[in-house]
């Protein structure tokens, strides 16, 4: 039985899993730069709307709020 489309952004059997750092999180600089530019983007609380069209639109109101008029 055929229960629809199949998820495009969903779909478990298309996730990549591993760490793409080669060591742990606090220690890795690579992981401590991208952390940092993840936190000035979208401020705390971003893991509620990451990935989201919701993100999306938050982050271009942060872009125009910093645009000098």
């Amino acid at each position: 039985m055929k229960t629809g489309p199949k998820q495009k952004h969903n779909n478990h059997k298309n996730w990549k899993t591993g760490w793409r750092y080669k060591k742990d999180a606090p220690y890795d600089l690579k992981w401590q730069e991208d952390r940092s530019k993840l936190f000035k983007e979208s401020g705390n609380g971003w893991w509620i709307l990451k990935g989201t069209p919701e993100f999306i639109k938050h982050l271009d109101r942060i872009k125009k709020e910093n645009e000098m008029p």
